[in-house]
């Protein structure tokens, strides 16, 4: 199985960070990882989404992960996959440097309450549809790409967001 991975780049310094943590995760997995990232040191895109886009334009097979610069995988994130191979996506819960855990649950996937690093996606249930450039476009995005999918709710908080300051994650 192939999980590309995507991640606009504002902030260089913390990629070592984030490839040892997809390091970690893939480690006695089965599964693929192709990282892709693409810079935008000057901020010109909000979020990323631009960049996010035309990265999944590229992309044609296997699953979609969007994992900001800033946020590390737990190592045993890729424990999801083990529920089988038949559903659209996978929403982790991911916990903030805050303590907030942003749950994994069907009544969270609204603007403010998700983040696009917790859904991890079938390519091919994306489709054509893209990221709104809005700061919101996270949740505007699962709210509408979620919408009929075959979910796995995944509990444990499995990314730390905003954290590389050499926290570890932990469930």
């Amino acid at each position: 199985m192939k999980l590309h991975v995507l991640t606009a780049v504002s902030r260089p310094e913390n990629l070592g960070f984030v490839a040892d943590s997809l390091a970690k995760a893939a480690s006695g997995t089965r599964i693929e990882i192709c990282w892709h990232w693409r810079y935008d040191l000057a901020r010109q895109h909000i979020g990323g989404q631009a960049i996010k886009n035309a990265m999944l334009d590229t992309i044609t097979d296997g699953w979609i992960w969007c994992l900001d610069d800033d946020t590390l995988a737990h190592e045993d994130v890729l424990r999801a996959f083990e529920v089988g191979p038949h559903h659209d996506a996978f929403i982790l819960s991911q916990r903030r440097v805050t303590g907030r855990v942003l749950v994994a649950a069907p009544e969270n996937v609204q603007v403010g309450e998700i983040d696009i690093g917790q859904a991890m996606l079938r390519r091919e249930w994306i489709g054509d549809r893209r990221i709104p450039e809005d700061y919101n476009g996270d949740g505007m995005f699962l709210r509408e790409v979620l919408h009929g999918a075959r979910i796995v709710w995944v509990p444990e908080p499995f990314s730390l967001h905003n954290a590389i300051s050499q926290v570890e994650v932990s469930v």
